[in-house]
């Protein structure tokens, strides 16, 4: 398996150096993957996401592993038993078979570094992994051991979430060599396999398909108006499901509760609009929800430092700062 050639099929493909390979994974150009294979059978990839659903189809058999350590947002694992859970910042997930459908992303945002282990062609590789001090079939079994549902969710040691950042921040930018990313590569399986503190399981809840669909059409229906204020109680009136349950699945699925989560899409909604320059502050307001300017004004200051016409001055640009659906 080739992945880099893999991605070269499904998307297009930006500058590279240094090794690294970007490839852009979304129609807008806004979503990135920056990828590298340091080892033979190992591959590595820095996320710098701003879209919903990453597509992705793998065919055929795949005999490894995979690790995917989030720095920003969320990003959506599909369980061996049909279920869903969600990797949000500083968590590892460790994951005995490579995503093949795609990935999905509710909130729209992601960044992280993923590795990816094809077992058959490190194993024709004379065992390069192993004289660096990390066996890889030994983790697989560790694995497969210690993850029954498919999926290992851990929170690795400040330490250890730092030095992955630093490489993925590093491959974004192109400034790090393939020996650097070896090296950095490296540090963080060993640590991994042979510091057991970095492995300790967070026992995260999951959503059924059906708890999944709830969580999901409460954000279309917020989210397709956002001048209109649905309350907890009409939206769950709205979808059959208790207020309660609602509020559960919701901050489960976008790791916010529906009040925060909306709160956000307006602001940031109002600063593209702002950075489009077409509207008045007054429509602007109106558009997200808020009839009176000087609330509006209060509320975009105090999420962004900001006033509103101060935020249009520095950032009016048709290239705006989101891209998060609406």
């Amino acid at each position: 398996m080739n992945l880099s050639d893999f991605f070269a099929q499904l998307y297009s493909r930006g500058v590279s150096g240094n090794g690294i390979e970007r490839f852009f994974c979304s129609d807008d150009g806004k979503s990135s993957l920056y990828f590298s294979s340091p080892f033979r059978g190992v591959f590595c990839w820095a996320n710098d996401i701003f879209c919903r659903e990453i597509p992705m189809d793998v065919q055929g058999d795949f005999s490894g592993f995979s690790l995917n350590f989030c720095q920003e947002g969320a990003c959506e694992v599909s369980l061996l038993n049909g279920n869903f859970v969600y990797v949000s910042k500083g968590v590892l997930s460790m994951d005995t078979s490579m995503v093949k459908s795609g990935h999905y992303y509710p909130s729209s945002r992601y960044r992280g570094l993923e590795l990816v282990f094809d077992l058959s062609a490190i194993a024709a590789d004379g065992g390069e992994l192993a004289r660096f001090g990390f066996d890889p079939f030994a983790f697989e079994r560790l694995l497969y051991k210690e993850a029954a549902s498919g999926s290992l969710m851990v929170m690795p040691s400040p330490a250890w979430q730092r030095k992955a950042a630093f490489l993925a921040d590093k491959m974004a930018s192109f400034s790090v060599s393939m020996a650097e990313i070896r090296f950095y590569v490296m540090e963080l399986l060993f640590l991994l396999a042979h510091d057991s503190g970095n492995r300790k399981p967070l026992h995260l809840p999951s959503l059924t398909k059906g708890q999944r669909l709830l969580a999901t059409e409460a954000e279309r229906l917020l989210s397709a108006d956002l001048s209109r204020h649905l309350t907890v109680e009409q939206l769950s009136a709205m979808l059959g499901v208790s207020p309660s349950s609602l509020k559960k699945y919701f901050s489960q699925c976008y790791g916010e509760c529906i009040s925060v989560y909306l709160h956000r899409k307006r602001m940031e909604h109002a600063a593209r609009l702002l950075a489009q320059g077409s509207l008045s502050v007054g429509k602007i307001g109106e558009v997200v929800g808020y009839q009176n300017q000087g609330k509006f004004g209060m509320a975009f200051k105090e999420f962004f430092g900001e006033t509103p016409l101060e935020y249009r001055r520095c950032h009016n640009s048709p290239d705006t700062r989101f891209s998060g659906q609406f």
